[in-house]
């Protein structure tokens, strides 16, 4: 049997096998499906705390290390030695200070337990006596010496980069104090840097690695990275590496977050009594890579019901459709035009009834094909004049684009880029039907208009357009910026009959979205304009600030909207709606 072009044929045969197949297949797959989720979930808890575990390793480390030089400042307020090389000065013989202070750098370089991730040590005296340990660095700055005896002896950690003696830059991590006299509390000797490698411990984070995939990250307390297996991220704040802020409310823990909408797990550990944290992130989709047996033993399965429930539907269905396979040869007949053909109907079953109703279908069919063949045309009429109205903006676009590239060829470049101004100022203006639009579309939209204004007025007018980065991908109402700013212009500047400035700038304001418009005009009347506000006047005058205000309380309510104010230079216009970041769904 043949088949106009149309709807496409699909055999009652095949229906009902594949709608048995579903009916087996549906539970098996919500089984399946139900299993991996719960399997995910557990491995996915055992993973994180196992993860939570290693973070919590390399934190003890960390706060080995940091308690390490902690101690060793204590031992160097107890050390003779130190106490009586800070109390010498240079004026001293030569060569008695040259022996106190080589005891001195004997000690320090010969530290009891001394560590491999000590990069230097420096002491400076109040009395210009000074010396390096281990590695030589440059001096501190009278400021710096200054910032460490304010401390009132409290130690000091950050991210630093030391000039060593010859010139070189090197990063660590300095730890910073002032070196009390334990026999007079209350008297300074000096203070005291010494630096940790921080090559040591991002080998401490990278021995930790289990791919290439994940990363280890040390924050200090105000979530600045100090170090990571990642040396990009460093000078970053880990909020510039998620996108977003990361609250850690526990010493230590796990939590999820999406990172470039890619789910992590995000182990976290506290380091004491610094208040900075080693991190780890890692893709949740590396944390289940033991869990990938579970999808393919689910196909498997598939596959086998499948091929089974497959063989026994065909033998089914095959028993039901040789007589519809009768009737459908015989409503060919009816497909070639020939509606005299009749079928003899015979038993009891839905077969027959169908076979009834197809002798009486055929009495009506002619005077049925009259109506459809009506309906069809006015249908297409329909489709007609909606393909139309999609042409004509496109028409418009492509003729602007014409335009354009004429102008460019033939060198009017100021002509071409009016053109191209207004051909994007219209797009955007139609923002595809939507009244809810960006404030980025809402100001580039904006910048076009402005470029048609600058060549109109020239030098006449200064325009300023700012906008702060967190407003670019708020909601807004669309086609507010742009009549405002041209009210400016007409009733502000314009009227006024010399150069001025229109600025405008947007920005967040608690939960709120703010346009400021301001022209340096002579004022409006704030009576007239409320009463605009409320109805129009003669000839449609204040229609656009009415219908911008209208707009945005029929969308948003009557709490936000439009205010106008007087200022000793000019006006401002006030637009108020909610921070809503993200486009509106049409």
């Amino acid at each position: 049997m043949s088949h106009k072009a149309g709807k496409r044929f699909i055999s009652l045969q095949h229906k009902i096998l594949f709608f048995t197949l579903i009916l087996v297949l549906i539970p098996l797959l919500v089984v399946g499906i139900l299993s991996y989720v719960k399997s995910s979930e557990i491995i996915r808890q055992k993973v994180s705390v196992s993860d939570l575990n290693t973070v919590t390793q390399i934190g003890q480390n960390l706060e080995f290390m940091f308690d390490y030089f902690n101690d060793t400042s204590l031992f160097m307020m107890q050390s003779n030695e130190v106490r009586n090389f800070l109390k010498m000065s240079t004026d001293v013989d030569p060569v008695v200070y040259d022996e106190q202070k080589s005891l001195t750098e004997q000690l320090l370089t010969n530290l009891p337990n001394a560590k491999t991730f000590v990069h230097s040590i420096q002491l400076e005296g109040l009395y210009g006596n000074r010396l390096n340990a281990r590695t030589t660095v440059r001096p501190l700055t009278p400021e710096r010496i200054s910032e460490i005896l304010d401390s009132n002896g409290m130690p000091l950690w950050y991210f630093n980069e030391v000039e060593l003696a010859n010139g070189a830059k090197k990063k660590v991590i300095t730890y910073e104090r002032k070196i009390k006299d334990i026999n007079n509390i209350s008297s300074s000797l000096g203070v005291l840097q010494m630096n940790m490698d921080l090559d040591a411990i991002n080998r401490l984070l990278e021995s930790r690695l289990s791919g290439d995939i994940d990363g280890f990250y040390l924050l200090n307390e105000n979530n600045s990275i100090i170090a990571s297996t990642n040396g990009s991220s460093e000078n970053q704040t880990i909020s510039d590496l998620i996108g977003g802020p990361l609250e850690l409310d526990y010493e230590q823990g796990y939590l999820e977050l999406k990172i470039d909408r890619t789910p992590y797990v995000v182990t976290y550990d506290k380091i004491m009594p610094l208040e900075w944290h080693v991190i780890h992130l890692v893709p949740v989709r590396a944390l289940l890579q033991e869990n990938q047996i579970i999808p393919r033993i689910i196909i498997i399965a598939i596959l086998i019901t499948f091929f089974i429930c497959a063989g026994m539907a065909y033998l089914f269905s095959r028993q039901i459709i040789l007589p519809v396979r009768k009737l459908s040869r015989l409503m060919s007949q009816v497909e070639g035009e020939d509606f005299n053909a009749r079928i003899t109907v015979s038993g009891n079953d839905e077969i027959t009834q169908l076979g009834t109703s197809f002798n009486k279908m055929l009495v009506r069919l002619q005077e049925m094909i009259s109506e459809v063949y009506t309906a069809q045309i006015n249908k297409k009429e329909a489709e007609f004049k909606a393909f139309q109205a999609q042409i004509n903006p496109h028409f418009l676009y492509n003729t602007l684009d014409t335009i354009y590239w004429m102008s460019r060829m033939e060198k009017a470049f100021e002509t071409s880029e009016l053109v191209q101004a207004l051909s994007k100022l219209f797009r955007l203006s139609l923002n595809s039907g939507r009244e809810i639009t960006t404030v980025r579309d809402e100001v580039e939209h904006l910048r076009y208009y402005v470029v048609i204004q600058q060549k109109r007025y020239e030098d006449m007018i200064d325009f300023q357009i700012a906008a702060d980065d967190e407003t670019l991908d708020c909601q807004t109402v669309k086609l507010i910026l742009q009549p405002i700013v041209e009210n400016a212009i007409v009733h502000g500047i314009e009227k006024k009959g010399e150069p001025g400035v229109v600025r405008v700038d947007i920005k967040r304001e608690q939960d709120d979205l703010v346009f400021y418009i301001y022209d340096s005009g002579d004022g409006v009347n704030l009576q007239e304009i409320q009463r605009l506000l409320e109805q129009y006047g003669e000839n449609n005058k204040g229609f656009a600030v009415k219908n911008i205000n209208d707009r945005i309380q029929l969308y948003f309510g009557t709490q936000y909207g439009i205010e106008f104010m007087n200022v000793p230079d000019g006006t401002v216009v006030k637009v108020v709606q909610p921070f809503v970041r993200g486009e509106m769904t049409p």
